[in-house]
């Protein structure tokens, strides 16, 4: 009996794994499912955890990969407004927004890439041709369009991409860009004259500032000229006013003295030293040593 028992334990454990294998299945995060029932669609699954169906081949499952791919379109050639050829890769990040739509219009994501590639690469070369290449490569931060074509060619694609396959467009931008040999030298010659452009600019800048500050320090000189001009005016007049003022207290405090100390300050000014004058000692300012002796002084 405890044999029996055993089988029929066994037998039942292999029988509810055979259930739980045939009937169910489990949605990892990140994967997104389209369940189908006799190839027609019967759900549309995003979130993750374990789900009932009938085995195969009533009810099949496919599993996709729902979180953000990536994608590198491959390069391509593309005229510019002003006709220059360039080179240009541009990246794609992009995620399934409708599994089902998805699943019946590309198969997979190798399918999809392929549409993706064929709806960016069409898209890039309409919005090119409305720019000129300084719009691509250029010194001048303001004629560079780059993030500006990045988001024409991401509003280009988005509806189109999600309306034919499914797909929702998260970002687009431009990867890497050359020219062919043609046009090599005609761009570095465009950025040539662009920087010397710049280089004239800011010289003709650096010398009206300079020519500003020389203007400014020539008024500031000239106003501190004529500051001080007038200042040492004040101050010599201040000065004559005071001599004249203690002349006069010593004139009129000893006239006789002041007089003679006058002439010897005039004759200490006329001779200087090892000098020889004649003159009449009668006559002024040497008469003043005349009446020296003669008063007995």
């Amino acid at each position: 009996m405890s044999k029996l028992w055993l089988r029929w334990l066994v037998g039942c454990l292999v029988l509810l794994v055979i259930t739980i294998y045939g009937f169910t299945f489990i949605l990892d995060e990140g994967n997104i499912a389209v369940v189908t029932r006799f190839g027609a669609p019967r759900a549309e699954l995003t979130e993750a955890g374990l789900y009932w169906k009938i085995p195969w081949p009533f009810e099949k499952v496919f599993i996709l990969d729902g979180r953000r791919q990536f994608l590198d379109s491959s390069f391509s050639e593309s005229l510019t407004r002003d006709k220059r050829n360039v080179i240009l890769q541009t990246y794609l990040v992009w995620s399934i927004a409708q599994p089902l739509k998805f699943l019946q219009s590309t198969g997979g994501r190798e399918i999809a890439e392929l549409h993706l590639n064929s709806l960016i690469t069409n898209a890039k070369n309409g919005i090119l041709g409305k720019y000129e290449i300084s719009a691509l490569v250029s010194t001048d931060q303001d004629e560079l369009k780059i993030a500006e074509i990045e988001q024409e060619i991401q509003k280009d694609i988005e509806n189109l991409a999600e309306e034919r396959y499914g797909v929702k467009i998260h970002q687009v931008g431009l990867k890497r860009f050359g020219f062919p040999e043609a046009n090599l030298g005609a761009v570095l010659e465009q950025m040539r004259t662009e920087r010397y452009q710049f280089a004239t600019r800011y010289r003709a800048e650096g010398q009206l500032n300079a020519n500003q500050i020389r203007n400014e320090t020539d008024v500031l000189v000239a106003q501190l000229r004529a500051e001080g001009i007038e200042e040492a005016a004040k101050i010599r007049g201040a000065t004559e006013a005071e001599v004249s003022k203690i002349y006069a207290e010593a004139y009129a405090e000893n006239s006789e003295l002041f007089t003679f100390l006058r002439r010897l300050e005039s004759m200490n000014n006329i001779l200087g030293e090892n000098s020889t004058l004649i003159f009449r000692a009668d006559s002024s300012p040497f008469n003043v040593l005349n009446e020296h002796f003669k008063e007995g002084k």
